[in-house]
């Protein structure tokens, strides 16, 4: 027989007063919940209320909330304050990786005193009166482009010689000392960083004048009027100097692929490729204008003669050929890429032509404080004032780096954004669309009407979207505007993308259909289209809703999927896909990482956080939820 035995009295005691003693001690330092009346404990919320309530609660989905308004703002707000030419490409600034350093020059280049700048496509390199050579900005990319070193590495050579000359090429660098000894590094895929075995006699037996780099090719002109060059000239020719002219320059103004020669007699010949550049007005030929300086931009020649008159020929592009009012004589001319630049006798600058890297948005102070000297190559520009300070303006950097086409990322993604956000959008709404009405119709009905429509809905099904959605891209490929084709994506994603929600809205319509306030609205003669519209609806509402954000997400990474194959947004729109199109390269991925992973993390970040927003809703709305 078994007997129960109670409770020891006194360990029931003593575990009262541990009890006690810890309610004590929470008490004192724990802050006690709100305690809820019996009223408000029973008090009734409204549905909205519960799944707000409800919703603020899951912290995932208020982080993805927040996450897509930022996406949301970065892509449509982001469009406006940054608009984007689709036209306008640069291949001179082809791969560059992310960097917003461009301009930041070395506060030890000032406390030595300029003497000289020069700029390439991400960097500039710099030389102090001290004959120290400093190199600032963003090493470029050239692993694809030829054996080379990096434009930050200067040989130790350099920094023990008295250099007194620098300057840069597009993506490489030459510096000459006091003894004559030419040094060169960075890009060095034509040999246009090394010195020729034939230019290292002359070096040896002649005084240079100057010394020029340019896009993939350099040049030496010496003191006599000679000029060498070397490095990528075979389509050019521009290793090859009339007769005439050599013994006779005195002046050499270099593009990418043409340069223009002063001569001593103030006449102008011009080299390399035909085109515009080449057409040299008459009077410049034939000695009737004396030229003393001149200067060129990518396609563009300006030249001053003695008389302190312009005369410019060339591409009319960016209204480069078009000066603006001089109110002062020239002192010294400069160009970059699409620039002319101009530095007045009384200390002005004066500056024109294009503006896709802010050039043309000069510093307040560059106006205040009197100029001495201005260096405009490529696309910096650097003044240094009469009292020793330096002012830069022009192309600061590119955030997210440039794509092959030398367009700035940062940009693209922006308005990819909004393409692919605005697509995604579109296309869901037409999907939610056709399958209110087919799930709906299909669940209160049912019999024959449901059998018909299911039938149809599978057939849909049955439809493989891939393919059809890439056949019918590649058919309209080129021959409709790309505002139309874009349109079509959105009514391919939504047409083929509303069977399962159909499915999904007819399963809770038969539920839904059988509920007594739904039967009294039959009994009282409300019409169907009145009961579906105004009495089931808002009750599947919710799971509308939750449906919407899933499938938002799934639209995204499908537009995404078809633009990345090319068969969805086409360039030069841009969208999320198509820029992540580059990465079917197995070069791209390897070494330009900032074309595929920037991209790919917009894509995965704007979908994870609509999923999130999404199961944050499903939760929300969960009967089991409000269980205490």
């Amino acid at each position: 027989m078994e007997t129960k035995t109670g409770q020891d009295p006194v360990l029931k005691r003593q575990t009262g007063i541990l009890q006690s003693f810890f309610s004590m001690i929470k008490r004192l330092f724990v802050k006690d919940k709100p305690q809820l009346s019996a009223l408000e404990e029973e008090a009734i919320q409204t549905p909205a209320k519960t799944v707000m309530k409800n919703f603020l609660r899951h912290k995932l989905g208020i982080l993805g909330l927040v996450g897509f308004i930022c996406i949301l703002a970065f892509s449509f707000v982001g469009s406006y304050l940054k608009p984007i030419n689709l036209g306008h490409m640069e291949t001179t600034l082809r791969n560059i990786r992310p960097g917003y350093n461009y301009l930041k020059y070395p506060s030890q280049l000032v406390k030595e005193g300029v003497k000289t700048i020069s700029s390439g496509v991400s960097f500039s390199v710099g030389l102090s009166q001290a004959g120290n050579v400093y190199v600032w900005g963003t090493q470029p990319v050239y692993l694809l482009e030829g054996f080379s070193t990096s434009i930050h590495k200067i040989p130790e050579e350099v920094k023990q010689a008295n250099i007194v000359q620098v300057t840069a090429g597009d993506r490489h660098i030459l510096a000459l000392d006091d003894r004559g000894k030419l040094y060169g590094w960075g890009l060095n895929n034509f040999q246009q960083a090394e010195v020729p075995t034939n230019l290292q006699s002359k070096l040896n037996s002649k005084q240079v004048a100057e010394i020029i780099g340019s896009e993939l090719y350099s040049a030496v002109l010496f003191a006599d009027g000679e000029l060498y060059v070397w490095g990528s000239t075979m389509a050019n020719r521009l290793d090859i100097i009339p007769a005439e002219c050599q013994g006779h320059i005195v002046k050499v103004a270099a593009s990418s692929n043409n340069m223009a020669l002063l001569l001593d007699d103030g006449t102008v010949r011009t080299t390399g490729i035909e085109n515009v550049f080449r057409r040299v007005p008459e009077e410049l030929q034939d000695g009737s204008a004396k030229i003393v300086d001149l200067a060129s931009s990518y396609r563009a020649v300006l030249a001053l003669d003695d008389q302190g008159e312009l005369h410019a020929w060339g591409d009319t592009e960016f209204g480069i050929l078009n000066a603006p009012e001089i109110p002062s004589k020239v002192k010294a001319m400069a160009a970059g890429k699409n620039n002319m630049t101009l530095l007045l006798d009384n200390g002005q600058v004066v500056y024109w032509g294009a503006d896709h890297y802010n050039q043309l948005r000069l510093p307040p102070r560059l106006q205040q404080k009197p100029v001495a000297k201005v260096f405009s190559t490529m696309f910096q520009n650097y003044a240094l004032h009469e009292d020793g300070t330096l002012t830069a303006w022009g192309n600061k950097g590119f955030l997210f780096g440039t794509d092959e086409q030398g367009r700035d990322l940062f940009t693209r993604i922006i308005h990819g954004g909004r393409i692919s956000l605005t697509v995604g959008a579109i296309s869901v709404v037409i999907s939610v669309i056709i399958a209110l009405f087919f799930g709906m119709t299909s669940g209160f009905f049912g019999g024959w009407v449901d059998n018909l429509l299911m039938r149809f809905t599978d057939v849909v099904m049955a439809v493989p979207f891939l393919p059809i959605a890439i056949t019918l891209s590649a058919v309209v490929s080129g021959k409709v505007p790309e505002m139309y084709r874009i349109y079509m994506i959105m009514v391919i994603l939504g047409i083929l993308g509303w069977p399962g929600t159909a499915r999904l809205i007819r399963a809770q319509i038969l539920l839904e259909r059988e509920k007594d306030f739904v039967l009294a609205a039959r009994a009282l003669g409300v019409k169907y289209y009145n009961i579906i519209i105004r009495h089931i609806l808002p009750n599947i509402f919710n799971l509308v809703i939750v449906n919407i954000t899933l499938r938002y997400a799934g639209s995204l990474l499908t537009e995404a999927g078809l633009s990345f194959l090319g068969f969805g947004v086409a360039p030069p729109t841009p969208s999320w896909g198509n820029i992540l199109q580059n990465a079917q390269s197995s070069a791209v991925i390897e070494y330009y990482w900032w074309r595929w992973l920037i991209p790919g993390l917009f894509v995965v970040f704007a979908a994870l956080s609509v999923n999130l927003v999404g199961d944050a809703l499903r939760e929300a709305m969960d009967p089991r939820a409000n269980q205490k």
